[in-house]
Order: structure tokens, then sequence, then C-alpha cells
């Protein structure tokens, strides 16, 4: 039952309007401590979210998303033991520090390396070391050549990576920004350049080990 809001005569408040059995549900406010205690929270939590891992991240099960490398696999772009790992966390990739990781991949559309004829063609010979379907006509023994001239400084004669220079292996059938041709091609044309976070400084040096030795053990780390 609902009636006009009014004023109690006991506690002087304001009712909502409803009632049940005679009873008039009070429209009491919160304390005002309440309140400001709340808000702060709220302020206290965005800061946690900017200051720790929250977001962008690997995900809840480390099983990582576009751009995001799997912890789950025993692939590792710069090494996979205890004292690579720990390298990687503490002073991350790209991150602007002196001892970061700092390999980067060439935008060889973008930068006038190869036209779109040979970017389309060595998409597809990369697509091919993962044994994935190549388009129609497409020549293989071009795409090796290209791929000879411009690739293997980092990724190796037969793709397999270099984890000094954080190339990945192009042979393992695990991709990091996708498989498709278009993604491929889109990686050649503009590079990849992904920043990891350094957390040297953020975190201390005790959860910094017990980081490494955790993601150490979801990949089967060497």
């Amino acid at each position: 039952m609902t009636d006009h809001g009014d004023i109690d005569s006991v506690s002087g408040t304001a009712t909502t309007g409803h009632q049940w059995d005679g009873i008039k549900e009070l429209n009491t406010p919160l304390p005002k401590w309440w309140l400001y205690t709340f808000y702060l929270t709220i302020i206290w939590a965005v800061g946690y979210w900017i200051v720790y891992p929250a977001w962008p991240c690997h995900g809840s099960g480390a099983a990582g998303a576009k751009g995001y490398p799997n912890l789950n696999d025993d692939d590792w772009l710069w090494g996979g033991t205890l004292d690579q790992i720990m390298q990687t966390i503490r002073y991350g990739a790209r991150a602007g520090n002196a001892k970061t990781h700092e390999g980067q991949m060439l935008a060889f559309g973008k930068e006038g390396v190869l036209k779109p004829d040979q970017i389309v063609t060595v998409a597809n010979y990369v697509r091919s070391l993962s044994g994935l379907p190549t388009r129609p006509g497409y020549d293989a023994a071009a795409g090796a050549k290209i791929f000879a001239e411009n690739c293997t400084a980092c990724h190796g004669e037969n793709g397999k990576g270099n984890q000094e220079l954080g190339a990945p292996d192009l042979t393992d059938k695990i991709w990091l920004y996708g498989s498709d041709e278009a993604t491929v091609i889109e990686t050649i044309t503009n590079g990849r350049s992904g920043v990891m976070p350094a957390w040297e400084g953020r975190l201390d040096p005790v959860t910094l080990k017990a980081m490494a030795v955790y993601v150490h053990s979801l990949g089967g780390g060497k």
C-alpha cells in the first residue's frame, strides 16, 4: 500500500509514501560519515587500479588476449627461465628505462621498405610456416626470397625466432595478434610495438619474486 509522503510525527523524518499494515517507511538519509567513507573507497579503488596490475593485463586465468601473451603455454618471447621472467617483470618491454626489453618490429609498409604486393606475398609465406593455407596463385619462392632478405635477421632463417630480440617463433602456430591474412598483413605493414610496464619500484621485491615463480609455473618455464 502506498500514500503520499509526509513527515513522521515521532521522528520528524519524511516518509517514502510506502505503508504496510499501518507502518510507514521512513526516508532516512544515510549518515554523512558513511557516504564520505563510501566515496573515499571508490577513489582509493581507482588509484589502486592505476598503480597496481589490473588493466590491461593477461586475464584472470593468464590466458592472454589479442596483443597480450598467453602465460599458460611454453612460448616465451624473451625467455622462460626464472631469471629471464624476473627481468621481464621488473623492467618490462619498451617501458622507457635503461634495462627494459627494446626489440621492435619494423613497419615494412609504413616505412616504404616493402610494396603492398610484396607484403601480401610474404604474409602468405609467414602463414605457410605454421601450416596455414595460402591464397590461390601465391608465389612461394618469391615469399621465401622476401622473407630471407627482410625478416631472417630477427626471426632466423627458418622463422624460429630469437629470444634475445623478442622476435617470436613463426612456426609454432601461436599468434599474439592473430593468424588471419589481414592481421598478418597489418603486422608487416605497420609493425608491432606493444608495451609491458616495468614493475620495479611499483611492487616490492618479495612480490616481484613471487610473480616470477608463479608465471614460471604457469607456462612450464625452462
